[in-house]
């Protein structure tokens, strides 16, 4: 069946006309817009659908939203011009017969679903790792804040989704300098959740933490960049390659790795997740797959005590198919 799948957040909204098959998904048509250049959802919806359908009648549609939903509303915290996506409001305005709004991760968590396995690629080696079928997975993914879902098994074969906000529980560190970044950042902010340090403002931060407070050196590019431009160059010259890499920013991404790791090991333990854990998200494909940090990232994740030989047989993945959310919000027109 043909459904319109949407993605928003707040810097952009993609849209995509996807064939859902059962576990196959195949997208026909997509566009992109960004958010602040728009009055709301209505008019690039109308203009997508008159453009793509050709006169044929309006799909099913869901769109996930980087937001809180209330209701059958949910506003977009955008950067630049917020506004609200309303499913009753894109019904009447685009002909549509029913739009239903779900949270972004829990779109990420069902466009697991849909998955092959050309979309992922594994963290650490494969072998005495196997997801268990019928088990619960566990989604995460750090980017502009830190998403966190979980997908469990039905009787029947279906999988209940529960989006959470775990991004938001407090900060645990796990070494003498996390120690001392959680007395920085508690006098900066008062409370300090995993968000703070596991985002890409959370990379920004550690990275200023390293400088100002631990004497570390300042990289130019950093300091020379727009805000929204240091998160990029702190990775940039941290995978500088071998001795090439300038040292406060390998050691700021050091530390977001060990950080992403222990807390993607929390979320794994919080449902047992032995269905395998699941990356989500634009930072994770860009540093993980690299086999250092890889390790890295495992070692982080196995280090639980006495519950290390069960996180050591737990499999972990980076999702590095683009189009999660969009897929899951087609997978959720279909359910």
């Amino acid at each position: 069946m043909l459904v319109l799948a949407g993605d928003v957040g707040g810097t952009n909204a993609r849209l995509a006309l996807i064939d859902v098959d059962g576990d196959r998904a195949t997208l026909r048509a997509r566009a992109q817009v960004a958010v602040a250049e728009q009055a709301g959802l209505e008019g690039p919806v109308a203009s997508f659908l008159a453009v793509h359908l050709g006169g044929a009648p309006a799909p099913r549609a869901c769109i996930g939203v980087a937001g809180t939903i209330i209701g059958r509303a949910a506003s977009v915290a955008g950067v630049n011009m917020p506004w609200t996506v309303d499913a009753e409001a894109l019904e009447r305005a685009c002909g549509l017969p029913r739009v239903g709004l779900i949270n972004d991760f829990y779109a990420a968590a069902r466009g697991v679903e849909l998955l092959g396995p050309e979309d992922v690629q594994p963290v650490g080696p494969s072998e005495g790792r196997h997801a268990e079928p019928g088990h619960p997975v566990a989604i995460l993914g750090a980017g502009t804040g830190l998403g966190q879902a979980f997908s469990l098994a039905l009787p029947d074969d279906r999988r209940l989704i529960v989006p959470t906000e775990g991004g938001h529980r407090d900060f645990a560190p796990c070494d003498p300098l996390q120690d001392r970044l959680l007395v920085w950042l508690r006098q900066r902010h008062g409370r300090v959740s995993t968000e703070r340090v596991l985002s890409g403002p959370g990379l920004v931060a550690t990275y200023r933490f390293l400088v100002d407070a631990e004497g570390r050196p300042a990289c130019p590019e950093v300091e020379g960049a727009a805000p929204a431009e240091q998160g990029p160059r702190i990775t940039a010259r941290a995978l500088g390659g071998a001795g090439a890499g300038h040292p406060t920013c390998v050691a700021a991404l050091e530390t977001f790795v060990d950080v992403y790791g222990a807390e993607a090991g929390n979320v794994a333990l919080t449902v047992l997740a032995t269905g395998g854990v699941y990356l989500a998200g634009g930072i994770a494909p860009s540093i993980l797959t690299r086999p250092d940090l890889a390790e890295r990232f495992r070692r982080a994740f196995d280090a639980k005590g006495r519950l290390r030989d069960l996180l050591d047989r737990i499999p972990v993945w980076v999702i590095t198919n683009p189009d999660l959310g969009l897929l899951g919000a087609a997978r959720e027109a279909m359910v």
